[in-house]
């Protein structure tokens, strides 16, 4: 981020780069798990919410955000 290195298990990469893939757009949690986790189906999980949180700190240790919740749709990323 910016000139900082900033490490990522690969879990949190690859929530990134699916993320990135479309900047703009507003995934669904659904898609995510899907997409990402390989998730079937979905039932009740936590997972995605507990590594959107923790990739959202590591991107923005000064509170800028840059991984954004979507109440009630899912997420996607914004710039700095």
């Amino acid at each position: 981020v910016g000139t900082r290195a900033v490490h990522l298990t690969k879990k949190e990469f690859s929530l990134l780069f699916y993320l990135a893939s479309e900047p703009t757009r507003v995934f669904s949690k659904e898609e995510i798990l899907r997409e990402v986790w390989g998730y079937r189906s979905i039932g009740h999980t936590r997972t995605l919410e507990a590594h959107a949180s923790r990739l959202g700190r590591k991107l923005n240790p000064d509170k800028k955000t840059y991984v954004v919740c979507c109440w009630g749709v899912g997420y996607r990323l914004v710039g700095p």
